[in-house]
């Protein structure tokens, strides 16, 4: 049996990293002899975990170094890649994640692997730009370091094929020169069983974003838009925690401003999927750039519809007026309008969260494990 080895700086099923590492191992495990290298064993599976990086930990600990976080996850990201390249040995096929691989993909192609690096986001180019303009309207630090940016553009450069999640994400490469054949567009699976269904029958209207809430995620743009929207007894509800002070105090202030406005620091996974999208009437996604987004179709399993913008990943699924609606980015009207329309129209949060749920059905396990073998049997040929 051919020899495949998996590298993420994650921990498997947690976040979304961890849950898109999870896919992949389970995705591979029946077709290939699997190695991974990540931040914490997994069962059944030859595993190495790899440890902190001194510097990145010292950083997460220490209370006034927590603001360099762009630095915290560039070391961590490069010793955990230095870690991997002394330890590689003969496989067939190597795969990594941007940002986390540079040093292992030379040593993998020395050793005569082929090499796929897993982009879970947009180009850096275009991922970057919109943080850093999002950010800077916070007076916050861009997580990823300029020094992180640019190795990542070596990986693309040094790999063999780019799997990214989404024909969004795709088109960023190919508008940057990348041959069409070097992208391979690998969307991941969901498991409706995962999700009670909703009923529609919660007193308020009530909106939701899950997420991170950091400024590329466009959460500023929801509360604008939910500030201008007239709908009586409706929320809106961020479940999520704050990355910054700065972001923190934007969003006490616009509580105190709006009491209809909840914050909800919990991880939704762990608080219970019925407890956050059965018991929401929409879930909007306004982030400026996502290489695919699980919480849309999270929420679509859960039978709601959703409003995502044009740069998110996930809008691959969504069919504007039939499951959910798709909008520009940084467009608050956009997304007040549509969520008008939807509490205007009660109905159509059935008929469209019942068409969101059909639409998430298709995403099967079995569909995301057959496309990913058949890439890697296509990079390994």
């Amino acid at each position: 049996m051919r020899r495949l080895i998996l590298s993420a700086n994650a921990t498997p099923y947690e976040g979304g990293q961890g849950l898109n590492l999870s896919q992949m191992i389970e995705g591979s495990r029946d077709a290939f002899d699997v190695a991974v290298y990540s931040r914490a064993t997994f069962a059944g599976i030859n595993s190495h975990p790899v440890s902190e990086s001194k510097a990145s930990a010292l950083i997460g600990n220490v209370r006034p170094l927590r603001r360099l976080r762009e630095w915290h996850a560039y070391f961590s990201d490069k010793h955990f890649d230095q870690h991997v390249a002394t330890k590689l040995n003969g496989a067939e096929m190597f795969q990594g994640v941007t940002g986390q691989c540079l040093n292992s993909l030379k040593v993998a192609k020395k050793n005569g692997s082929a090499t796929l690096l897993d982009c879970i986001t947009t180009h850096i180019d275009d991922f970057g730009a919109h943080q850093d303009r999002e950010c800077a309207k916070f007076q916050v630090r861009p997580p990823i370091h300029l020094r992180h940016r640019e190795r990542m553009r070596h990986e693309y450069e040094r790999a063999d094929a780019i799997r990214v999640m989404s024909k969004v994400a795709r088109r960023t490469f190919i508008e940057r020169g990348f041959a069409e054949d070097k992208i391979c567009v690998l969307p991941p699976a969901i498991d409706v069983n995962k999700f009670a269904e909703a009923r529609f029958d919660e007193p308020k209207f009530r909106i939701s974003f899950v997420g991170l809430i950091e400024p590329w995620k466009g959460f500023h743009y929801l509360i604008d838009a939910f500030n201008a929207l007239d709908v009586p007894d409706s929320e809106l509800v961020l479940w999520g925690g704050t990355g910054t002070r700065n972001v923190s105090s934007y969003i006490g202030k616009q509580i105190a401003r709006n009491p209809a406005i909840k914050l909800r620091p919990v991880e939704v996974r762990r608080h219970g999927y019925d407890e956050v999208y059965a018991k929401s009437s929409v879930l909007v996604h306004p982030s400026l750039a996502d290489g695919f987004g699980f919480v849309v179709a999270e929420a679509m399993a859960s039978g709601i519809p959703v409003i995502v913008t044009n740069n998110t990943g996930a809008s691959d699924i969504v069919v504007d007026g039939v499951n959910g609606y798709v909008v520009p980015i940084a467009d608050s009207g956009a997304i007040r309008d549509r969520l008008a329309h939807l509490a205007a129209h009660p109905s159509l949060l059935r008929d469209m969260g019942r068409a969101a749920r059909e639409t998430a059905c298709a995403l099967t396990f079995e569909k995301f494990r057959d496309r990913y073998v058949s890439c890697l049997n296509s990079l390994a040929a």
